[in-house]
């Protein structure tokens, strides 16, 4: 068995705590184009929303499809799990989750949108062609599930076969943040 390495789409939700909808949107804009580091479980909490960080998303996310354009590439195992590692905290372009202490941040509200994410997906393959087919099913839009199974996606324990229902496919935990999704704009998702 050989590992391949592809660029893949994600989409998922991010929630954003500010006080109005254009500070909120101030700070998905700075989000955009940066690179988070999934193995911060912080990013993907599943708390009430007013607990809520200032930025965090949903703790699934959809697998979408291949980039276009994208080359699937031969790769060690140990590229494998560097890629998964925090390693990349030193790139300014990372940005780290936090969570505010104030009693009032809990009664901020919580504004919401779809966002488009790219990251590197690494498959477990006999050869490039069935890497490819793997690849090509990710048109089925397989969800992740980062608040649970976060290290079976973003670890080579994701590679069993009992595992990520079967597909054998891994994440790199540096995610990055594309932007709003065509279409969606911030909205106010609590208190509603």
């Amino acid at each position: 068995m050989s590992c391949y390495a592809i660029e893949i789409h994600l989409y998922g939700t991010v929630y954003i705590k500010a006080s109005t909808l254009q500070k909120a949107q101030r700070i998905l804009d700075r989000l955009s184009s940066k690179t988070i580091d999934a193995r911060h479980r912080a990013w993907f909490s599943d708390v009430s929303f007013e607990y809520v960080p200032r930025v965090s998303f949903a703790s699934s996310l959809t697998l979408d499809a291949t980039l276009p354009g994208s080359q699937l590439v031969e790769v060690t195992e140990r590229d494998v799990e560097l890629a998964q590692r925090s390693f990349v905290l030193g790139s300014r372009d990372v940005v780290v989750p936090f969570a505010e202490r104030a009693e009032d941040f809990n009664e901020m509200p919580v504004f919401t949108t779809d966002v488009d994410i790219t990251t590197t997906a690494f498959i477990k393959a006999m050869s490039p062609e069935e890497a490819w087919t793997i690849a090509s099913q990710l048109q089925e839009q397989f969800h992740v599930e980062l608040q649970m199974g976060y290290w079976l996606w973003l670890s080579k324990l994701g590679f069993d076969d009992d595992e990520n229902d079967g597909l054998p496919l891994v994440l790199s935990s540096a995610i990055k943040v594309i932007g709003a999704s065509k279409g969606g704009g911030l909205e106010q998702r609590w208190p509603d």
